[in-house]
């Protein structure tokens, strides 16, 4: 399976140096996992679970830290700052999530939970999110019956009970009537 821009990805390790060892990134080449996130005892031919993103100078780099939300997935995040660029969402990783304002619904403020979706923009190769959401979820009707376990994401509030997203595909409420 090849390796994948943000997701969690297990990789062999193919080189071991001062400051962190090189990982077997198949298509993407070597990717760094730097020292500080190396486990205890690992060696060249061993395979590690890794997180693979851009740092800040646009380098991919691995990680072992698992992130709250990975490509391909919607979460319910906080807001950590807000500049020119865009909305920085905490999502688990030294580098915050951004949101660029072309890709926010409404204009996102530092300390607000947003609802958004997280890509990879083909032409960066960054990772990024949008709070525009609903086109991205399902309009059909869900297969589920009364009973069924699902998992779900909580959403905004509203005068019936609380929007959610449901198995990541669709749109669901929480009503207040059913006990919340």
């Amino acid at each position: 399976m090849p390796a994948n821009i943000g997701r969690m990805n297990n990789l062999r390790v193919v080189k071991e140096k001062d400051f962190g060892v090189y990982l077997d990134g198949e298509q993407l080449g070597e990717i760094l996992l730097p020292k500080r996130y190396v486990p205890k005892g690992l060696k060249v031919g061993q395979q590690v679970d890794v997180f693979i993103y851009l740092d800040s100078e646009d380098e991919l780099i691995a990680t072992t830290l698992e992130p709250k939300v990975q490509v391909g997935e919607f979460a319910g995040l906080m807001s950590v700052a807000v500049n020119q660029v865009g909305a920085f969402f905490d999502w688990g990783l030294p580098k915050d999530l951004l949101v660029p304002f072309s890709q926010q619904k409404n204009r996102v403020e530092e300390g607000e939970r947003h609802l958004l979706f997280v890509y990879l923009d083909q032409a960066t190769n960054r990772i990024v999110a949008t709070t525009k959401i609903d086109a991205l979820l399902n309009r059909e009707e869900p297969p589920y019956r009364t009973g069924d376990k699902v998992e779900i994401i909580i959403g905004d509030k509203t005068n019936i009970g609380f929007k959610c997203i449901v198995d990541n595909r669709f749109w669901g409420v929480l009503f207040f009537q059913d006990g919340l």
